[in-house]
């Protein structure tokens, strides 16, 4: 957390995120949702054998390694009401995946199949209609993933995304950057690079190129600007809650487990 935001934000702790989802309510601050409904989660898996072969492709077929496309899809959705015990907003949300592999069959049963990511794509979308206005918000974040256009790179750093998200009712814009965190220092004061590669932390909310609220998935927070007023509060939680009951957070890592 930036020490200079920080100092001048509110840090609201959320409950309600972890544990049984069934009758699932948020809470944080002066602010509770209604039950959190969610429709029914949909996936599906497609699987096909290619036709046309790569020469790489052909030289793996040398060694009895088959390869075959697999088509993953996956989506859900979910409503709930926001109050801050005077003004209240309705937020309606969907979430989106789809992934393109290429599987590898090998004829060893030790090694199973291995699979490649050829390319996917992720959207989140949300509206959310203040009771105190006419002007509802629209909420959009995009992940995508395409390995043609992706190129070499170091051990543990991110592949080549298209990312972008933002919220807007069509007189305003909040940007919303998705944070990472690529070192820790140790108790040594040493600084060391996380393992694995970057870790998302959250995402930050700019309003007029000035940061207004943190969504912390880690520590399960949200901080607030203290120089909003009530209202402003009021949709930058609701972008925040939304965001944080996605299903899907660092799409890089969590598609990996549709895969299971």
């Amino acid at each position: 957390m930036p020490e200079a935001f920080a100092r001048q934000a509110d840090k609201f702790s959320v409950k309600g995120l972890n544990g049984w989802m069934i009758n699932q309510h948020l809470s944080f601050g002066q602010f509770q949702t209604s039950k959190v409904k969610r429709g029914w989660d949909f996936s599906s898996a497609f699987q096909h054998t290619k036709m046309i072969m790569s020469p790489e492709e052909m030289v793996l077929k040398a060694f009895m390694i088959d390869t075959d496309k697999r088509n993953l899809t996956q989506r859900n959705k979910y409503q709930y009401s926001l109050y801050d015990g005077r003004n209240e907003t309705a937020i309606f949300a969907t979430e989106n995946f789809s992934e393109k592999q290429l599987v590898y069959k090998s004829n060893n049963p030790l090694l199973g199949d291995l699979t490649k990511t050829n390319s996917y794509q992720y959207a989140f979308a949300a509206t959310i209609v203040p009771g105190f206005s006419q002007d509802p918000w629209s909420v959009v974040m995009i992940n995508k993933y395409d390995r043609k256009n992706d190129i070499p790179r170091k051990l543990g750093e991110r592949p080549a995304l298209e990312e972008e998200g933002y919220a807007t009712n069509g007189k305003e814009t909040v940007a919303i950057r998705s944070l990472f965190l690529d070192k820790v220092k140790q108790k040594s004061g040493k600084e060391t690079r996380v393992f694995g590669g970057s870790l998302l932390t959250g995402y930050e909310l700019r309003w007029d190129d000035g940061v207004v609220a943190i969504v912390d998935i880690l520590d399960n927070s949200i901080w607030l600007a203290k120089n909003l007023d009530a209202e402003d509060k009021l949709i930058l939680s609701s972008i925040s809650s939304a965001i944080m009951l996605k299903r899907m957070q660092d799409v890089e890592k969590d598609r990996d487990a549709l895969d299971k």
